[in-house]
């Protein structure tokens, strides 16, 4: 039996990563690689005043995730989110889709601050197409998607036309299956 990964996705308020956006939403879903299943075990989104986030962070949420300023207001105090996921990834093997998005722009940073408390694994997208991986890094929302609808047509995550941390956190995790059966993860 081998451990499992953690597969780490989430929304920002913007393109341009840490210290000029901040992380709104956050997923976390457990895949066993052996039975290539995957369940849910996190998903919250960060309390931040939306006077304070500003009109252009907001609509940048409205436009790409389809995030309801009501949603931003009732989340969870920052450092609250922080510590849970980092009591739920603390000791394990981690993935995201882009390496450089989640961890390096943002959860090497505080209050998420990773190093040295999980073993990160490459990007999912390290060895598929060049047109499926991430020319930037704050692309990588919109890459998952699209190499999710080209790979697995069949929606096997059943996330439709989602676009929320969950949705991209369980897609990088059928994508992470699919690399693993063509022996390539």
């Amino acid at each position: 039996m081998s451990d499992d990964i953690y597969v780490v996705q989430t929304l920002t308020t913007g393109p341009d990563g840490y210290p000029y956006d901040e992380i709104i939403e956050v997923a976390i879903c457990r895949a066993d690689i052996d039975a290539m299943t995957f369940e849910t075990v996190y998903n919250n989104i960060v309390c931040f005043d939306p006077k304070d986030l500003g009109k252009k962070k907001l609509d940048y949420l409205t436009e790409n995730f389809k995030m309801e300023v009501g949603e931003i207001y009732n989340g969870l105090p920052e450092p609250q989110v922080a510590k849970e996921v980092l009591d739920i990834i603390k000791g394990k093997d981690v993935a995201c889709y882009d390496v450089r998005q989640e961890f390096g722009r943002y959860m090497i940073c505080a209050p998420w601050d990773i190093t040295y408390e999980t073993s990160i694994m490459p990007s999912i997208s390290a060895r598929m197409p060049i047109s499926l991986r991430c020319k930037t890094p704050d692309d990588e929302p919109e890459i998952i998607r699209k190499a999710y609808r080209r790979l697995l047509k069949k929606d096997p995550a059943n996330v439709g036309r989602g676009r929320r941390a969950v949705d991209l956190a369980a897609m990088s995790c059928e994508l992470m299956f699919e690399m693993r059966r063509k022996g390539k993860y």
